[in-house]
């Protein structure tokens, strides 16, 4: 591989070593603004306007809030990574997704839609969602995996391997790149199907209508009202409710500064327990189940608990 200077052997070395990518002739790295902004002209100029799309994010799982990890594209001749993490600062990833001119064919884009609106504060324009129309012909199961293995007898590799995978951690093995590429890849030909067996059952036009509703319909806050969705939220009084949002809202400040999961910090059973039994019920920073929070942010937790609870009585 040619190099014109010394910086650019440096910065190839350097990708190489943080992404581990699989060598291939038809995958392409894309990792700056400018590398962004030329395959977007490629695909202008080769009259290419639709793509498979498909993302990998964190969300509260490994570490605190969502991230954007990974961006992956087919788009018919090759695989397309675009690595957020490892490349910060891509601005040019809002002009990809809000690109009204390119059809990006998706599947069950709801979540990803609501983390790109999150972390990029844009909204993804032009998407087929291929959910609706599995919707719409009843398949006995909804999941992208089941569908492709109902259609082309592909089963997924290593799902349970990947399906709780890190994809914050740097650098990126290449078997988990080959699980993020695998479903994207088979995207084009499920659109292919799946839309003859619309037009065969006369139910075209009630996908575009539920297509639009996707197109349309509200992306949800990721942050609104975290602390409605626990488990027993709606079993409890009006005031142990407004008691659980406020142990639920010092939890999620330890749990930002530690850069830890919420759940992690100190469970949402436990927050329950807490509010249903109004007592703090431990004397240390030990008796908290994170055991790798910080013993600063422990006792702030403590502190914190306590008051709230002593002011309920």
């Amino acid at each position: 591989m040619p190099y014109s200077t010394i910086e650019r052997r440096k910065r190839w070395e350097k990708d190489q070593k943080q992404t581990k990518m699989i060598k291939s002739d038809r995958l392409l790295v894309l990792t700056t603004n400018q590398e962004i902004w030329e395959y977007l002209n490629l695909l202008e100029n080769s009259g290419q306007n639709i793509i498979a799309l498909d993302i990998e994010g964190e969300f509260n799982l490994h570490c605190y809030g969502e991230h954007l990890c990974l961006v992956q594209i087919f788009d018919g001749t090759r695989d397309v990574i675009i690595d957020p993490i490892a490349h910060p600062g891509l601005t040019m990833l809002k002009e990809l997704f809000t690109k009204r001119d390119v059809l990006k064919i998706m599947y069950d884009s709801a979540s990803d839609a609501a983390l790109i609106q999150h972390v990029l504060g844009v909204r993804i324009t032009s998407i087929l969602d291929l959910r609706p129309a599995v919707t719409l012909l009843e398949y006995s199961g909804q999941s992208l995996s089941f569908v492709l293995d109902e259609e082309f007898n592909i089963a997924p590799v290593n799902k349970k391997k990947f399906q709780r995978h890190n994809w914050m951690r740097r650098p990126i093995p290449a078997d988990a790149i080959e699980y993020a590429m695998n479903d994207v890849r088979m995207l084009f030909q499920l659109k292919d199907r799946l839309l003859s067996k619309l037009i065969a059952e006369n139910l075209l036009d009630r996908y575009i209508l539920q297509n639009l509703y996707v197109q349309n319909g509200q992306i949800k806050n990721m942050h609104k009202d975290k602390h409605k969705k626990a488990k027993g939220y709606n079993k409890l009084s009006p005031n142990r409710k407004k008691l659980f949002s406020n142990l639920f809202a010092v939890r999620e400040n330890i749990a930002r500064a530690a850069n830890m999961p919420p759940n992690s910090v100190f469970p949402n059973k436990m927050l329950l327990g807490l509010c249903l039994t109004g007592k703090p019920g431990f004397n240390s920073g030990n008796s908290i189940p994170g055991k790798r929070v910080p013993e600063n942010l422990k006792k702030e937790l403590l502190h914190n608990f306590s008051k709230i609870l002593q002011n309920t009585h």
